[in-house]
């Protein structure tokens, strides 16, 4: 990273405030940002984080809910220990990720949260490509996982899948919406898809 880009990180209010409240990352406030808007939290019991690192998500739940949210984070990379959390050290590309989180939840989830983004190369057709294969496995998971009801909050890229992937939500959510948060920065492509009330129907999540 470029000594221009840590100016300017320096300089974001979201870096600023994420400072001051001694929160690990400025992401956590794109999730209060998507809480406030759609109440995407109110009344889960069980969450699923995935790509959770370094676990500011897991640390805005805990900040509005406390211990009333039972919460399961899985990354390849690890995280400091939050307590009455458990974490899984795991790539949700690999098929042993289902065996370990089916050992892990005690049953289906009401939310899982997706802040995945792929290694950034520069090369936009290539990290738009690597992002859509996680969206394709995050939704995979969704299908095994998710209670009927649940919610889903899952980061794209905006590009040409966009408006399909969206339409595919449709089919499986009562409720779909594109949403980008303040906290996002505006040169980002970042969106987030907000799924309400999944309707567990039979056909997988294939893009």
């Amino acid at each position: 990273m470029g000594k221009d880009w840590i100016k300017k990180q320096k300089k974001d209010k979201y870096y600023i405030q994420a400072q001051k409240e001694g929160m690990r990352s400025r992401a956590a406030y794109k999730l209060r940002q998507i809480q406030t808007k759609f109440k995407i939290l109110n009344g889960a019991n069980l969450i699923l984080d995935l790509c959770c690192a370094p676990g500011s998500w897991i640390e805005e739940v805990k900040r509005q809910f406390g211990d009333d949210i039972s919460i399961v984070g899985v990354d390849l990379a690890n995280i400091a220990p939050i307590k009455q959390v458990d974490f899984i050290k795991g790539d949700i590309t690999d098929s042993t990720i289902i065996t370990k989180l089916k050992e892990s939840l005690p049953t289906e989830v009401d939310v899982i949260l997706s802040d995945c983004s792929p290694k950034i190369t520069g090369h936009r057709e290539t990290d738009y490509a690597r992002l859509l294969f996680l969206t394709e496995k995050i939704l995979q998971l969704a299908f095994l996982f998710l209670r009927k009801g649940g919610h889903l909050v899952l980061k794209l890229f905006d590009g040409p899948s966009t408006k399909k992937i969206r339409d595919h939500l449709k089919l499986n959510f009562e409720y779909v919406a594109l949403f980008k948060p303040e906290a996002s920065r505006k040169k980002s492509p970042e969106l987030y898809l907000i799924g309400k009330t999944y309707k567990k129907r039979r056909e997988k999540f294939i893009l």
